[in-house]
């Protein structure tokens, strides 16, 4: 069992660390971003006084359809799903290119097939 413990645990240190910050930002949408609406913010646009900043709206989207309310996503903004699709595919493919999880050894990048 240790053995598995323990390979676990290296696999999940050479994680990119842009998969570990896009997981990151989809856990935080989740659990704070509808929920902290009207609150302190570093929003730009929204400190300077202007309403209904795209960005603002596409992380409470975000945050609405992570917690299972798909009509409060769409109306927040129509890119919320997409971008969840978007940033988990791109999660997946960090994970499974990162050479721990492809089979090579670490600090050897794995040849990327050309397309023709």
């Amino acid at each position: 069992m240790n053995g598995i413990h323990h390979k676990l645990r290296t696999s999940l240190l050479h994680v990119p660390l842009e998969a570990w910050t896009w997981t990151a930002a989809l856990v935080g949408l989740g659990i704070w971003g509808p929920a902290l609406e009207g609150h302190a913010t570093f929003c730009i646009p929204t400190l300077l006084g202007f309403e209904g900043c795209w960005g603002c709206g596409l992380g409470r989207s975000i945050g609405h359809a992570l917690r299972g309310d798909l009509a409060g996503s769409l109306e927040a903004h129509w890119l919320g799903i997409p971008a969840i699709v978007l940033f988990i595919s791109r999660i997946v493919t960090l994970t499974i290119r990162s050479t721990t999880f492809a089979g090579g050894s670490h600090g050897q990048h794995l040849p990327i097939p050309a397309r023709h």
